[in-house]
């Protein structure tokens, strides 16, 4: 293997060139974080409309876990469009702005997708208004099967713009990828070195992602058909509602009529007793007074026995 540093070498430019072939576009850019990947995304699509406005969901991790990055280093005014528990859809879409973020699935909207007709929809517009379509495809991995096993690139086509993770369901070390055109990626590639984005030593972690990327792709359709399981035993067994139902990734919300504290007091004493601990996530974004469990199906929950998981839900419940 030729030396890997500073971004350059055999694994880096092997890893670009699977991603960029998985989704279907021309070239692909590693980055360390997706926070990085997304700010050069959006900077980019800014530069070219010559526009300043960034339309994204309520649920957006720009607006939720970023301290406002896409305002105090990019510049831009968001435009917050769409209700929480909904998908965007083509006639959010407005004209004035850089560019268009789409969560897929939305990780605070229980992991829900837009259908494929809306999907389409989005696309369409998007041609039409000549506002550019980004996807936080952090999770994108999960996807297929709700769109009947269409291809990564399938859906992507049509997006200027991919992020995807590497940690989110890969379980590599960390890293992204940013995915587009090949003059958009040369400009990401510079953008990436004034940002700070250009590590010393980037090889353990794309070589971790090397490793993992095939065998966790081959699993995930199982993990997602896990996940409904799951979620139908929670749907029949307890009195809250299952969000979205059936799920449509590998991922689905519980909504609890209590504050997280209290479901995170009910998590821990059911712990104690089943020796079972399924979820460290209680968003309370939509109210103070309710949360939202996060149920997510990985290796980890598939190594564990259905009757003790299935118990652990039940002694949660009873604690609610």
């Amino acid at each position: 293997m030729s030396e890997e540093y500073y971004c350059k070498g055999e694994a880096i430019s092997r890893l670009e060139h699977k991603v960029a072939a998985l989704l279907g576009k021309p070239s692909a850019l590693w980055c360390p974080t997706g926070t990085l990947a997304q700010g050069i995304a959006i900077r980019i699509h800014g530069e070219r409309t010559g526009r300043n406005i960034l339309q994204m969901h309520p649920t957006s991790h720009l607006v939720l876990h970023e301290e406002e990055g896409y305002k105090h280093a990019h510049g831009f005014e968001p435009s917050i469009v769409g209700e929480w528990r909904d998908p965007l859809e083509a006639g959010s879409m407005d004209k004035a702005a850089a560019c268009m973020i789409v969560e897929m699935p939305q990780r605070h909207s229980g992991g829900v997708l837009p259908t494929w007709e809306k999907l389409e929809a989005l696309k369409h517009k998007s041609h039409a208004l000549d506002v550019p379509l980004h996807m936080d495809g952090a999770r994108i991995w999960s996807c297929r099967p709700f769109y009947d096993q269409r291809t990564f690139a399938q859906i992507a086509d049509g997006f200027s713009s991919v992020y995807v993770s590497f940690y989110k369901d890969i379980g590599a070390f960390g890293g992204a990828a940013l995915v587009g055109d090949e003059d958009f990626i040369e400009t990401a590639r510079v953008w990436r070195s004034r940002l700070g984005g250009v590590v010393s030593e980037h090889w353990p972690v794309v070589c971790d992602t090397l490793r993992l990327l095939d065998t966790k792709l081959a699993q995930i359709d199982g993990l997602v058909e896990m996940t409904r399981s799951y979620a139908s035993f929670v749907d029949e067994t307890s009195q809250y509602p299952v969000y979205p139902n059936p799920p449509q990734s590998n991922f689905f919300h519980v909504l609890l009529p209590v504050p997280a504290h209290v479901a995170e007091a009910a998590q821990i004493e059911a712990a104690k007793e089943t020796g079972v601990w399924f979820t460290n996530v209680f968003w309370n974004y939509e109210s103070e007074n309710t949360c939202a469990m996060e149920v997510k199906c990985s290796e980890t929950t598939a190594a564990i026995p259905r009757e003790l998981l299935e118990n652990a839900f039940s002694k949660f419940f009873a604690h609610i």
